[in-house]
């Protein structure tokens, strides 16, 4: 809130503190209620009804208050009007439940629904959080500032915002495994740097396990838009904040190879990784032997990760030699380092 309020006075906009409180707590929470209503439709399946959850201390409107514990299908029109934040400084929140759970709750009938009015001055939505841009446009058009400007920087956003829902979709879902890792290596990572964002550990996590397959494919493919250049850029540097708190400590790092890997491999030939490299294990055929490798890559020991280490995008290795080695094939690479 202190960086908001200082963005706020940095810009000569003079506002009431109570008011830029209202404003800050209102989209973080409008922001908040939309992730949470994204989970809750990508697992309504398992958990189709929605709860509505007030919090009754003596600071809750009445209004709100009386809409606790209504229990309705998450389909239900009711959570157009009513999912919360539906007012300013709402903090009331919705728990979703398995059919067996809204059940032996009690599901709210049609009869039993409160007439509550919609909250004045009230206008957006968590469920629709995000699909403004119509409103944005016309603020632009309506604007005395420079609107080039402002449009490059709507341009900015919505490629942000399409970067993460494409982001989301491309990282593989969460498993017990998956989550016992993610807090492991949070545990780490965030007393350490906190600016490391969840979306960070998860990447790696996809790598660490094997399933980024996905993600890989689609950042190798040259980048045609603006948000799939965020996104790279996004991993590029997510990757590096983790490295600096991680880095490898060994000069030669081994690990397996497939064949597709390493086909188009010549000696003297010049590689840029253009999407992560985990290196880990020596059980295979084919091999890659990476010299010069200290301060470069993640060691995913030191994130009690398992072993291995993984390279980030960006980095750029010399094919010193091809041979062979007790029936393996050993492909020996030179970081270049600048």
């Amino acid at each position: 809130y202190n960086d908001f309020k200082k963005l706020v006075a940095e810009n000569e906009i003079v506002l009431s503190d109570r008011y830029l409180k209202n404003v800050y707590r209102t989209n973080i929470q409008t922001a908040y209620g939309h992730g949470r209503w994204q989970q809750q439709q990508r697992n309504k399946d398992k958990r189709p009804y929605l709860m509505y959850s007030a919090i009754n201390d003596s600071r809750v409107r009445p209004s709100h208050l009386d809409l606790n514990r209504i229990i309705r299908h998450i389909d239900d029109p009711f959570w157009l009007l009513y999912y919360p934040p539906w007012g300013f400084m709402c903090r009331c929140t919705v728990i979703a439940l398995t059919e067996a759970q809204a059940k032996k709750y009690g599901i709210t009938t049609d009869e039993d629904l409160p007439v509550i009015a919609e909250e004045s001055g009230w206008s957006t939505s968590p469920l629709t959080f995000g699909e403004m841009e119509s409103v944005v446009d016309q603020k632009i058009a309506d604007s005395i500032l420079n609107q080039e400007y402002l449009l490059d920087q709507k341009q900015g956003i919505k490629a942000e915002w399409t970067a993460s829902k494409e982001l989301t979709n491309l990282l593989a879902p969460m498993t017990d495994s998956s989550r016992d890792l993610f807090d492991t290596i949070a545990n780490t990572v965030i007393p350490l740097d906190p600016s490391i964002r969840p979306s960070a550990i998860k990447t790696l996590i996809d790598y660490v396990q094997g399933n980024d397959a996905q993600l890989t494919a689609y950042i190798q493919k040259p980048a045609i838009n603006l948000a799939k250049d965020v996104l790279k850029q996004w991993i590029v540097s997510d990757m590096k904040a983790i490295q600096s708190i991680a880095s490898n400590s060994a000069s030669t790092v081994t690990g397996v190879a497939t064949l597709q890997q390493v086909a188009s491999y010549q000696v003297g030939q010049a590689i840029q990784l253009n999407a992560p490299l985990i290196m880990r294990g020596s059980d295979s055929n084919i091999i890659i032997q990476i010299k010069n490798a200290r301060g470069l890559g993640i060691d995913l020991e030191k994130l009690d990760a398992g072993q291995g280490v993984l390279f980030e995008i960006g980095l750029s290795f010399e094919v010193v030699s091809i041979t062979t080695n007790g029936g393996q094939l050993v492909y020996t690479l030179k970081a270049l380092v600048n």
